[in-house]
């Protein structure tokens, strides 16, 4: 009687706890959406290009850096732009992706939570990460989206569902190449037999499905398919204020730099792929969570080039791990701190040396704690 009464407690405090949180999470990106930056002029102008010449006309010109898939939504939002505000049309978009990941999160705690309350009370805790917040609603950035395929294709891979998990990843990697991050992790789950090979073709055929109604529009095939390469050239710069190491190399190293820091990551994530393809650990979800965290905060800490941003997916990811294994809770809590500290220079105008410095010595130090984890993690099967 007693064990009964505590849990149904217990469980109207988890559904007290997901109305309050989340109602608190809305009212926090409400206050944030009037807050502009360099950033978000630059989505305004899209904006006010689609507005003014058709969604039609727009979509068959070059007229944004970013490739069609963000268009499309910001091409849908300007159909309201009677009604709502054009910073609050670009900034919705990305908080509406914050609450699908928040759930996925959900789903992906239901494969451990059957029944209560807990995982929509997790969920709301996930809508409530600091760098979640900003990058979305105060930033306006769209890193949600992306990284919103990046768990559904984790999702997918977690239930067995292959074919579903390489098309939403060929979907993510066509609206940002940063869903580059979770490819060692794909390619790890290929070789233990998780992803048949022949699924890979998907990623491709996915990207060129995604671009056909600005290919329908005008725009040449070669065109949308040569963007990142675009993006990749814009700017020439070893590290834009990520915490990595590349923070400490200078300029006039760019080449060397960048043709040698490829070809370690390269050569590092392949042999991070070698190590765990060939040994035998049960393949459950929260071995599977920790090789995908892994995957998405190795790949843009090894990489040169990365920006301020590209921890996002790993913020995600960890939030995810934690809140399926509360014990691992010091992980997102140190991407936190990474994340806040390499935003706070471009969104705050704070100096970048020390607080750089501090998120490339954290983020150092979380690394290598989380493959310690995955070594830990990854039992041998009997």
């Amino acid at each position: 009687m007693s064990k009964n009464f505590t849990l149904m407690k217990r469980e109207k405090l988890y559904r007290a706890g997901t109305v309050g949180l989340t109602l608190l999470a809305i009212t926090l990106r409400c206050l944030m959406i009037p807050f502009t930056n360099y950033d978000t002029d630059g989505y305004a102008r899209w904006y006010d290009y689609i507005a003014t010449h058709g969604i039609s006309n727009a979509l068959g010109t070059n007229f944004a850096i970013y490739t069609p898939p963000y268009l499309y939504l910001l091409s849908f939002a300007t159909l309201a732009e009677q009604f709502i505000p054009a910073l609050v049309a670009i900034k919705v978009i990305p908080i509406l992706f914050d609450l699908i990941n928040a759930l996925i999160i959900y789903k992906i705690l239901r494969l451990e939570y059957t029944a209560g309350y807990f995982p929509a009370f997790a969920a709301s805790i996930f809508l409530l990460a600091p760098t979640v917040m900003l990058n979305s609603a105060f930033w306006g950035q769209i890193d949600s989206l992306y990284t919103c395929f990046l768990l559904l294709a984790t999702f997918c891979i977690l239930t067995e569902r292959p074919i579903p998990a390489m098309l939403a990843y060929g979907i993510s990697m066509s609206v940002k190449a940063q869903a580059i991050c979770l490819a060692p992790f794909l390619i790890m789950m290929a070789f233990k037999k998780k992803i048949p090979w022949h699924a890979f073709g998907l990623i491709p055929l996915t990207y060129l499905a995604m671009m056909l109604p600005a290919i329908f529009a005008g725009r040449s095939v070669a065109d949308v398919t040569t963007i990142y390469l675009g993006q990749a050239n814009a700017m020439q710069i070893p590290s834009v204020n990520s915490p990595n190491w590349y923070i400490f190399v200078p300029q006039s190293a760019y080449s060397v730099s960048t043709l040698i820091g490829f070809g370690v990551a390269i050569l590092a994530l392949g042999i991070w792929v070698a190590i765990y393809s060939h040994r035998n650990f049960a393949l459950h979800t929260e071995t599977l969570l920790v090789a995908a965290l892994a995957s998405v905060a190795l790949t843009p800490f090894l990489l040169p080039k990365m920006h301020d941003r590209y921890f996002y997916p790993a913020d995600v990811f960890s939030l995810a791990l934690a809140l399926y294994v509360p014990r691992f809770w010091f992980v997102p809590l140190t991407y936190q701190v990474i994340s806040l500290a390499a935003y706070s220079v471009f969104l705050f105008g704070v100096p970048p040396q020390e607080p750089l410095i501090l998120g490339t010595i954290l983020n150092t130090a979380i690394i290598a704690h989380i493959l310690w984890i995955q070594h830990r993690t990854f039992t041998l099967e009997k």
